[in-house]
């Protein structure tokens, strides 16, 4: 990350939402929500895992996966 303007990740399999607010990736590692504003994907390869973006980043930060309903009622 530079300056909290771009940020270059790697390991990024598929993009799975984006607004100018907020930028929703999957990774090798898990769910990543970007967040932030004035958000853009400048760039994306799928084949090698990159992707740039630039804008104003806030908070960058994995999603927990959610754990099924049959597992939640019977700890």
């Amino acid at each position: 990350m530079t300056d909290r303007k771009k940020a270059s990740l790697t390991g990024v399999t598929k993009v799975d939402g984006m607004t100018d607010t907020q930028i929703d990736v999957t990774t090798c590692l898990g769910r990543l929500i970007i967040t932030g504003s004035e958000l853009k994907i400048s760039k994306f390869d799928v084949d090698d895992g990159n992707l740039a973006l630039t804008g104003n980043i806030d908070a960058i930060k994995y999603a927990q996966a959610k754990q099924s309903l049959i597992k939640r009622i019977f700890k």
